[in-house]
């Protein structure tokens, strides 16, 4: 029910999406997608861009906000609070648990947005997550969304925002042991998001 009022308010604020690689999800199967983190705008924008019923964690603080944290319950987002330990580390479990029930899941790994644009380093909870959840893990690139509204910012200025899906990564096949396949996985997320976005692509905004 969200995705429509997520598509209207970024027409109505100008932002337009330009989306490459969908055809790379098999039907019927769930993922945890990786996305790289500019910007606020980063969470609708990818909501939006992959077309599909996907959950997120979320700041503790939001469920504390009537209606929209019951929403965020009833559509099974997980809370998360970063400054305690213990109970990240639940979080990360209960959006395994989610990824196991066939939901698909995003995840930003750098934990917090870019000031400059550059990759930071990628953490090690979502990784975790993707061997516990047993799915496919799909880096998601973004461009443009730090020119739309830069961290501190509160306005959304008009422009494009791109974003490609790249290639599911199964972590199932990779050998050794469990910290040996979460680094694997994780230098694989970190290569593919760092280029620039290329390619043709299809805008999935109205103009």
């Amino acid at each position: 029910m969200a995705i429509p009022a997520v598509r209207v308010a970024l027409w109505l604020a100008g932002v337009r999406l330009r989306v490459v690689g969908r055809e790379r999800l098999q039907a019927g199967q769930n993922y945890l997608f990786m996305p790289n983190h500019q910007s606020n705008v980063d969470a609708p924008v990818v909501l939006l861009a992959l077309g599909r019923d996907a959950r997120m964690m979320a700041k503790a603080s939001l469920f504390r906000i009537p209606l929209l944290g019951q929403a965020l319950r009833l559509a099974h987002f997980v809370p998360i609070v970063r400054e305690d330990r213990e109970a990240a580390i639940a979080s990360v479990g209960q959006a395994a648990e989610a990824l196991r029930r066939g939901l698909d899941f995003v995840v930003f790994p750098e934990g917090t947005r870019s000031r400059d644009g550059q990759l930071l380093e990628l953490k090690k909870g979502p990784f975790f997550m993707a061997l516990e959840g047993g799915v496919p893990v799909v880096p998601v690139r973004i461009d443009g969304s730090r020119r739309v509204m830069r961290r501190g910012e509160r306005v959304i200025h008009p422009g494009h925002v791109d974003v490609q899906i790249l290639e599911p990564i199964d972590p199932a096949p990779l050998g050794g042991p469990e910290e040996a396949r979460r680094e694997q996985v994780r230098e694989r997320v970190r290569s593919a998001l760092q280029p620039s976005l290329t390619g043709p692509a299809s805008c999935v905004t109205p103009e």
